[in-house]
C-alpha cells in the first residue's frame, strides 16, 4: 500500500479500545501487558458508510506461565459501527483469531452502543516462557467513515478494566478515508440530424448505425477501490450513472456488461480517444468486469445482475433500453471481477436515438456517475446494503489517467465577470443573458450553485446553448442591496464564479402582472381588449399606459383600488404585431417595462357579464327562460372575428348566436367591449337551475378557442 497517498484523504477513522481482563482463575493472579502497536490502518472511501477498517492486533506478554486469564474487550470507534446485524442485533462477519503459541477463545461480539463493540470471555493460557507474545486479531469491523468531518483524525484508545492484564490508553488509527473513485464525462448531447434505432439491438449495430453516443469514465483512486461481492457484502461496488435533460422522445441504450481498461478489449463507444469496442474479457486473468443491474432503484439498491462472471474468453455485445421519464434515466453497474493489485478504470457508453431537432433549442443534457448504493443510513442494520455510500459528486479522473489536456474535453468560457441589476421593491422579475461558450470538445456537463450573501431565493440561473440566463425577482425584497455568487463547475472543463449585485430601491411605479379584465388570467393579450395592470404605486392625477409606444385608453378606477390596479384598453392598432412592451406612467414617474405576447383573440366573459332579454342582470334570483335570448358581454374578440363564433351551453355545443360583434346599444359605441346574443335552446337539459356557458371561435387547423366558462341561470 502506498501510504504517502493516504494523506490525500479526509476523515481518519480511529477506534478507542477499552480493555479489561477480569475474573482470573484460582491460580495466583499475574499481570500481562498488551499493546496495539501492530495495528495497520486501511485506506477506505471517505464517502463510505460501511467501510472495513484495519485489523486490530493486540500483542500481550507477561504474567505467570500457565496462568489462565479471562477478560473482556470493548472497542469504541469515533463513528458508528455498521456491520450487518442478525435478528438479535449482533454484528456479523467480525473475525477473532490468535497466534503466538496460545489458544485464545472469546464470546460472540455484541454492540452495546452504536459505536461500541464488546467481546466477552477472552481467555488464554500464559505461555512458557511468558515473554512469548500472544497476538489477538479482531478484523472485519465496518465503520461509517462518511460521518466523520473532513480532515478529522480521530484515535482509538485501549484501557484495562480490572486486573491481570494491562493495556495502556492509546489512540490506534484503523482507517484513513480518502477519495476512492473519480470520474469524467464526455457528453455529446443529442444529434441535430436525428439517429434511428437499428433493427438489431446490440453494440455493433449501434456503432454501424452511426454510433452517436456519450460516455462516463470511472477510475479507482487507489487499487482495490472496485471490489466484487464477497462474504458479508450485499453486492460488489456499484456505480450509478444518471442521465438527465434528454427531452421528449429521446431513447437511451446501454451495454449490459462493461470491460475495464485492463481487459482484452475494453468497452468503449470511441470516447476519450480510445478505440471502439463492445468489450472482450478472459476469466481468472485479473481483468475488470461489471454487469448492469436490472431492476435496481435509482439509489442503486436491489435488482438482478444481467451478466454472470463467464468462464474462459467472452466478447460482449448485448445492450438494453433504459426507461426515460421526463427526459431522465439511470443505469446501475456492479463490479463482478477485478484486479485488486492495480488501479483500474472503465467506460460506460450510452447510445442516443432521437428525431431530428433544432440544435439551437435542443435540451441541455447531462450525465454523471456516483458510487452506490446511495444511502443515508449510518448505523448497523439487518437490511441495508453493504457496502453503501453517501451521495457525493466525483472529482475529475483526468489527473489519474493523465489526459486533462485532451482535446475531447469541453472548455468553459464566460464573458461576463460581474452582473448588476437595479429594480424596485416588490417589482417584476428581470432577466439578462450572459454569453457562455465551450471552446473545447464535447458538451459541457455544468453544475450550477448559487450562494447568497444575505437574503435567499431571489436569483435563478438557467443554462441554454450559448447563453446563461440569470433572473432576479424583487417581489419579496425590501429596499437594499443584495449580493450572491453564481458558481459554474464544468469539471475538467473548468469553473467560473460570477458575483451578482441587485440594488433594490423603494417601492415605485411597478407593473407586476398584466391580465384580461374579464378573466384576470395572464398570458397573451388581444389588441383592442380590456386589460388590467396590477402592481404598486399606480394611483395619480395623470396616469397613462403605452404599448410599444402607442397610448392605451385608461379607464379610471375609484380609490383605493387605483393604487394597485390600472384598467386600460389596448390599442387596436397593435393588430398584426407579436408582442408589446408595456410601460405605465404615473404623474411623470415611469414604471418598469413588461413584455406581453399579442394574439388576435383572447375571449373572456365578464362576471357578471350576462343580461337577460330585458337587459337585466342574469342571476340566481333573476334567471332567464329557456327559449329566450341572452346577451353575453365579453372582451378579447378581434373585430371582425377571425372565425365563426359559437356558444356552448352545458352539453350543447356549436350554438350559433344571433349577433356577435361590438355592442349595439342605441347611440353608443363601447370600445373594447364585445357582445354576443344567443337564444337559449328550449330543450336544454339542466342540473339544478343553471348551466355553464362559454363563447368559442372555431378555427380551421386547430381546436376551437374558447372563453372562460360562466354560470348562466335558467328556468
Amino acid at each position: 500500500m502506498n501510504f504517502r497517498r493516504c494523506f490525500r484523504g479526509i476523515g481518519l477513522v480511529t477506534p478507542v479500545i477499552l480493555a479489561g481482563m477480569v475474573g482470573l482463575t484460582a491460580q495466583a493472579q499475574t499481570t500481562a501487558n498488551c499493546s496495539a502497536a501492530g495495528t495497520i490502518p486501511n485506506q477506505v472511501a471517505s464517502t463510505g458508510l460501511t467501510e472495513t477498517v484495519g485489523t486490530l492486533v493486540l500483542t500481550c506478554t507477561g504474567g505467570s506461565s500457565g496462568a489462565t486469564l479471562i477478560g473482556g474487550l470493548f472497542i469504541t470507534l469515533n463513528t458508528n459501527i455498521t456491520n450487518p446485524v442478525d435478528n438479535n442485533g449482533n454484528p456479523q462477519n467480525i473475525t477473532i483469531s490468535s497466534s503466538g503459541g496460545a489458544t485464545v477463545t472469546t464470546g460472540n461480539p455484541t454492540l452495546i452502543a452504536a459505536n461500541t463493540l464488546a467481546i466477552g470471555n477472552i481467555t488464554y493460557t500464559v505461555p512458557s516462557p511468558n515473554t512469548f507474545a500472544v497476538m489477538i486479531q479482531i478484523g472485519g469491523i465496518r465503520a461509517a467513515v462518511a460521518s466523520i468531518s473532513n480532515g478529522q483524525q480521530a484515535q482509538v484508545s485501549a484501557t484495562l478494566v480490572g486486573s491481570g492484564i494491562n493495556i495502556p490508553s492509546v489512540q490506534v488509527p484503523v482507517a484513513l478515508g480518502v477519495q476512492a473513485v473519480e470520474s469524467s464525462a464526455l457528453n455529446n448531447g443529442i444529434s441535430c440530424n436525428g439517429v434511428t434505432v437499428p433493427s438489431t439491438l446490440d453494440f455493433p449495430s449501434f456503432i454501424a448505425a452511426g454510433g452517436f453516443s456519450s460516455a462516463v469514465r470511472v477510475t479507482e483512486a487507489f487499487a482495490g477501490a472496485f471490489a466484487p461481492k464477497t462474504a458479508g457484502m450485499t453486492n460488489g461496488t456499484r456505480i450509478v450513472v444518471n442521465y438527465s435533460g434528454y427531452g421528449s422522445g429521446v431513447r437511451l441504450f446501454v451495454p449490459d456488461a462493461l470491460v475495464g481498461n485492463d481487459g482484452t478489449t475494453p468497452t468503449s463507444g470511441g470516447e476519450f480517444g480510445t478505440a471502439v469496442g463492445s468489450g472482450s474479457y478472459v476469466s481468472a486473468s485479473g481483468q475488470l468486469l461489471l454487469s448492469r443491474v436490472s431492476g435496481a432503484n435509482p439509489n442503486g439498491v436491489g435488482g438482478t445482475l444481467l451478466t454472470a462472471t463467464p468462464a474462459g474468453a467472452t466478447t460482449f455485445a448485448s445492450v438494453s433500453e433504459l426507461t426515460v421519464t421526463n427526459g431522465s434515466a439511470y443505469a446501475v453497474y456492479e463490479v463482478i471481477d477485478n484486479n485488486p493489485a492495480i488501479t483500474e478504470s472503465f467506460q460506460a457508453p450510452v447510445f442516443i436515438a432521437n428525431a431530428a431537432n433544432n440544435c439551437a433549442q435542443a435540451p441541455f443534457t447531462d450525465l454523471a456517475a456516483v458510487v452506490g448504493p446511495v444511502s443515508t443510513v449510518s448505523v448497523a442494520t439487518a437490511t441495508d446494503p453493504v457496502p453503501r455510500y453517501v451521495t457525493a459528486k466525483l472529482p475529475s479522473d483526468c489527473a489519474l489517467i493523465g489526459d486533462c489536456n485532451g482535446n475531447y474535453f469541453p472548455v468553459l468560457t464566460i464573458s461576463s465577470a460581474t452582473i448588476s441589476f437595479t429594480g424596485s421593491s416588490q417589482g417584476i422579475a428581470q432577466t439578462t443573458s450572459v454569453p457562455m461558450t465551450n471552446n473545447g470538445g464535447t458538451q459541457l456537463n455544468l453544475a450550477i450553485t448559487v450562494t447568497y450573501q444575505s437574503v435567499t431565493g431571489w436569483l435563478t440561473v438557467t443554462p441554454t446553448f450559448g447563453t446563461l440566463n440569470v433572473t432576479v425577482n424583487p417581489a419579496q425584497l425590501q429596499p437594499g442591496t443584495y449580493t450572491a455568487t453564481i458558481s459554474l463547475d464544468a469539471g475538467v472543463g473548468g469553473s467560473v464564479s460570477i458575483p451578482v449585485t441587485f440594488a433594490v430601491g423603494q417601492v415605485g411605479v411597478t407593473i407586476q402582472a398584466i391580465v384580461s379584465s374579464a378573466t384576470f388570467q395572464g398570458g397573451k393579450v388581444a389588441p383592442g381588449s380590456y386589460l388590467s395592470l396590477f402592481g404598486a404605486d399606480l394611483a395619480g392625477t395623470n396616469v397613462g399606459v403605452t404599448f410599444n409606444g402607442l397610448a392605451g385608453t385608461v379607464i379610471p378606477i375609484p380609490a383605493p383600488y387605483n393604487a394597485t390596479q390600472i384598467n386600460v384598453i389596448a390599442p387596436p392598432s397593435l393588430s398584426g404585431q407579436n408582442s408589446a412592451n408595456v410601460v405605465a406612467t404615473v404623474d411623470g414617474k415611469v414604471s418598469n417595462t413588461v413584455n406581453v405576447g399579442l394574439t388576435p383573440n383572447v375571449p373572456g366573459i365578464f362576471t357578471p357579464g350576462i343580461l337577460n332579454s330585458d337587459s337585466t342582470i342574469n342571476s340566481a334570483s333573476n334567471p332567464a327562460a329557456r327559449g329566450t335570448f341572452v346577451q353575453i358581454y365579453m372582451t378579447g374578440l378581434a373585430n371582425p372575428p377571425t372565425g365563426p363564433i359559437v356558444v356552448t351551453m352545458g352539453s350543447q355545443q356549436n350554438i350559433v348566436p344571433t349577433y356577435a360583434g361590438a355592442p349595439y346599444a342605441a347611440g353608443s359605441s363601447l370600445a373594447g367591449l364585445d357582445q354576443v346574443n344567443v337564444t337559449v335552446p328550449a330543450g336544454l337539459t339542466l342540473t339544478g337551475n343553471s348551466t355553464q356557458a362559454a363563447v368559442c371561435i372555431q378555427q380551421i387547423l386547430t381546436a376551437a378557442l374558447c372563453s372562460n366558462s360562466v354560470t348562466l341561470y335558467l328556468k
